[in-house]
């Protein structure tokens, strides 16, 4: 008994896990002061589990349908706090992956992809495209606990590598009925290459 409460690992990183959906990294146990023979505990107690290489969920924290998104943007950058990732973010989840953070359009998961400042190579299946410029603060939003870029970003993002205009119109279509975005916003993020009633008209086919 003695030793589970010497571990209580739960009690120890709730800082963290509260903010991130009740999971945390090995980077982010090692600066709570949490080595890895309590990790191993812990997990051997069923305290936590290992939810991918480097990253931990408390047990018994509520189901997350976006556990391996939200996976592979915690490996990415292990040691950054959920402060850093959500008010200075340096990493974007994006593209098909932001639109089903955003829950527009029918874009089914598929491998995670986002927008960083540099350059990555992750060890998993991952899409990342560099602006080393980053994104400017209209262009994402904070959901579910992500820097996620904005309605209009990730249209924009999706016109741009042509994406089939039935799934541009139903993300369209969806962002207009949820009041997610404006027509105008919509319109601004086409930039004039692509009609958004035409885009519209075919998400009524």
């Amino acid at each position: 008994m003695r030793v589970h409460s010497h571990l209580n690992i739960p009690h120890r990183i709730e800082h963290l896990s509260e903010a991130q959906f009740g999971y945390f990294t090995r980077a982010q146990a090692h600066q709570s002061g949490i080595e890895d023979y309590e990790l191993a505990r812990a997990t051997d107690y069923s305290q936590i589990v290992r939810a991918g290489h480097g990253v931990y969920r408390i047990v018994g924290a509520p189901a997350d349908p976006l556990e391996d998104l939200r996976v592979a943007w915690l490996r990415l950058d292990p040691a950054s706090s959920p402060r850093q990732r959500t008010r200075y973010p340096e990493i974007w989840v994006s593209h098909r992956s932001a639109a089903r953070v955003l829950d527009l359009g029918v874009y089914l998961a598929g491998e995670p992809e986002f927008t960083s400042i540099r350059k990555l190579q992750p060890r998993f299946a991952a899409r990342i495209r560099v602006r080393s410029a980053g994104l400017r603060r209209d262009e994402w939003v904070v959901r579910s606990g992500f820097a996620v870029t904005s309605v209009a970003r990730t249209l924009a993002d999706l016109a741009k590598e042509h994406w089939d205009r039935g799934h541009l119109g139903h993300f369209a279509a969806d962002a207009l009925r949820t009041g997610a975005a404006t027509a105008e916003e919509l319109d601004e993020a086409l930039a004039g290459n692509i009609d958004l009633n035409a885009l519209l008209a075919m998400a009524e086919k």
